[in-house]
């Protein structure tokens, strides 16, 4: 299983924006084969800093969504809400 955060700063003011494009994408992205939890979080103590959270069954599964229209389309749209380039981390357990 891998876990992937990514974190995305936009202007605070853009957030409700953001969180209104994710909510439209959020079932497909969901029920996307090989993805068995997403989540949305923001940060406690950076305005603006959104945090996608989700579980994939393997790297393929998530190669293969960030592949799809699904991802481009959502992509499309939250992209220019962006102020800093994103970070993303793929992550498995070394623990747990």
């Amino acid at each position: 299983m891998i876990v992937r955060i990514v974190k995305m700063k936009i202007s605070p003011e853009e957030v409700e924006t953001f969180k209104g494009y994710f909510l439209e994408s959020f079932d497909k992205i969901r029920n996307f084969p090989g993805c068995s939890e997403l989540k949305l979080y923001t940060d406690l103590h950076e305005e603006g800093m959104v945090i996608t959270y989700s579980h994939w069954d393997s790297q393929q599964s998530l190669n293969t969504y960030r592949d799809s229209e699904v991802f481009r389309s959502t992509w499309e749209k939250v992209k220019p809400l962006f102020i800093a380039k994103p970070e993303a981390f793929s992550m498995s357990a070394l623990v747990g």
